[in-house]
C-alpha cells in the first residue's frame, strides 16, 4: 500500500500545482488534519475537516500567484509519506515572493490523507517526527 501513497501524494500535489481544489481535496479524509508548522501568525496551526482546508488554500490562492509546490524528493516511510518540496509564489498585491524549501509527511489511512503536516525545515527533521533517520 505504501508505493500507493506515494503515488497519491504524488497526484495530489499535481493537482495542487494545477489549483483544482475539488482534486487534492478527494484525496483527503473527510475529518482530515492540516497541520502548517509555519503558519502565518493570522492563521491557525491545525484544521479539520474538509472545508477547514479547502477555505484555507483559498485564502493563499486569493493572495499569490502561481503559487506551487515542486516535490524535489518523495520517499516511502509506510503509513508516511515525507516530501521534500520548494514552495514558490508571487504576491498578487503585494508582489512578495516565496521561495522556500521545506518538508511535509503526509499520513494515510484506508487510502486517503488523514493528516498533512507542512513546514518542517528540513527532511531530517520531517523524518524524525515519523520515527526515522536517514
Amino acid at each position: 500500500m505504501s508505493h500507493e501513497n506515494v503515488e497519491i501524494a504524488r497526484r495530489m500535489n499535481a493537482a495542487f500545482n494545477r489549483r483544482d481544489r475539488d482534486e487534492i481535496l478527494a484525496y483527503y479524509h473527510p475529518n482530515a488534519e492540516l497541520r502548517d508548522l509555519q503558519h502565518a501568525p493570522d492563521a491557525p496551526e491545525r484544521l479539520i475537516g474538509i472545508d477547514a482546508i479547502r477555505a484555507y488554500w483559498t485564502q493563499w490562492d486569493d493572495a499569490f500567484d502561481d503559487f506551487t509546490a515542486e516535490i524535489e524528493e518523495c520517499l516511502d516511510a509506510g503509513t508516511y509519506v515525507v516530501m521534500a518540496t520548494w514552495w514558490r509564489g508571487k504576491g498578487k498585491d503585494s508582489g512578495l515572493e516565496i521561495d522556500l524549501r521545506a518538508a511535509e509527511v503526509v499520513e494515510f489511512a484506508d487510502g486517503k490523507i488523514a493528516r498533512l503536516t507542512t513546514g518542517y525545515s528540513n527532511k531530517d527533521e520531517a523524518l524524525k517526527a515519523v520515527g526515522l533517520s536517514e
